[in-house]
């Protein structure tokens, strides 16, 4: 599944075509699939924009940011896919008593975003490759500091149209 979605989004980012206005301004919601996360996207101009994250994940918190680039795809109105980089900053512990982890990790960001014509809702979906760069379990260098896994289903209620 996770191959079918990423051979998708490669598909689209080698389609994309260049130049159109972003179809909303910011827009507030929920992160699915890495927990209980907090959303807010906000556009500095018509492709930049960045998506503030931050609530539960899996026993423990999860917040961070990416910084990313919309393109549209000329196909669909208000379809995008973007890209971006940002980072990550998540604590977990395995039950009661024990002292909890932590990593900080840089992250890629690849996805599609869509916003519906008739209701103020923005929804996307992406993936969050992430490297991890620090933690407090000791780990060593090398692919197990790859977490390939990331990525979630978002859907945002729009605050404001467009500048």
């Amino acid at each position: 599944m996770k191959t079918k979605i990423f051979s998708l989004l490669v598909v689209l980012f080698v389609f994309a075509s260049n130049g159109q206005a972003q179809d909303y301004k910011s827009a507030i919601g929920a992160k699915l699939g890495y927990g209980l996360i907090a959303s807010y996207k906000t556009f500095f101009n018509e492709s930049s924009a960045v998506d503030i994250f931050g609530g539960l994940r899996w026993g423990g918190l999860a917040a961070g940011a990416y910084y990313e680039m919309h393109k549209p795809i000329s196909s669909v109105d208000r379809l995008k896919w973007y890209w971006g980089l940002g980072g990550s900053f998540t604590t977990w512990s395995f039950g009661v008593g024990d002292i909890g982890y932590w990593e900080l990790g840089a992250s890629g960001v690849l996805g599609l975003d869509y916003s519906l014509d008739n209701i103020p809702l923005n929804l996307s979906v992406d993936w969050a490759p992430t490297i991890v760069v620090a933690n407090n379990w000791g780990e060593n260098w090398g692919l197990s500091r790859f977490r390939g896994g990331y990525g979630a289903l978002t859907a945002r209620y729009i605050l404001s149209g467009k500048s």
